[in-house]
């Protein structure tokens, strides 16, 4: 009998890190510029995706990032350079929900807001030498996610339920 407990129990607390997560997201840089998106997360699993036809698409799979540019969705590239910002947002969604305020990373400076109306998140800030990024999310909802959304070798559009 209490192995069937412990199995039960270790089911439940995988359940509770297990997040699937759907956010709209507007990036602002420090020169007033602006893009926007929007991502999902399902456990290991994100999809990170600029509205413009002209950008991309950022997926992370098996804790690698990989680049698809959204007017030619047959070719993708393994991101194995200038990735920490989007590890470090991987990170501080892993903490859901108990985020810091602030954190310091080698280089740079991340503040993290939290949301009076939302499930979520408000806004990640981050501040370095070379970058200074603010994220805001928005319309966050957790949601159940299906896999074949965070394919990148061969993307499909996203449509919400």
């Amino acid at each position: 009998m209490k192995y069937i407990y412990l199995v039960l129990m270790t089911l439940v607390f995988n359940n509770l890190n297990a997040l699937e997560l759907y956010c709209d997201f507007e990036e602002v840089y420090l020169d007033g510029t602006t893009q926007q998106g929007f991502f999902l997360i399902k456990d290991d699993k994100m999809r990170y995706e600029y509205l413009d036809e002209k950008l991309f698409i950022i997926f992370r799979n098996s804790n690698n990032f990989y680049l698809v540019e959204k007017n030619n969705k047959k070719q993708f590239q393994k991101l194995n350079q200038n990735n920490s910002i989007l590890s470090e947002l991987v990170n501080l969604i892993d903490e859901y929900p108990n985020f810091e305020n602030e954190y310091f990373k080698d280089d740079y400076r991340i503040i993290v807001e939290s949301s009076i109306n939302s499930p979520f998140l408000k806004r990640i800030a981050f501040f370095s030498d070379t970058l200074t990024l603010s994220i805001y999310f928005n319309n966050c909802s957790f949601e159940s996610m299906y896999d074949p959304f965070f394919r990148y070798d061969d993307p499909i559009k996203y449509f919400r339920k």
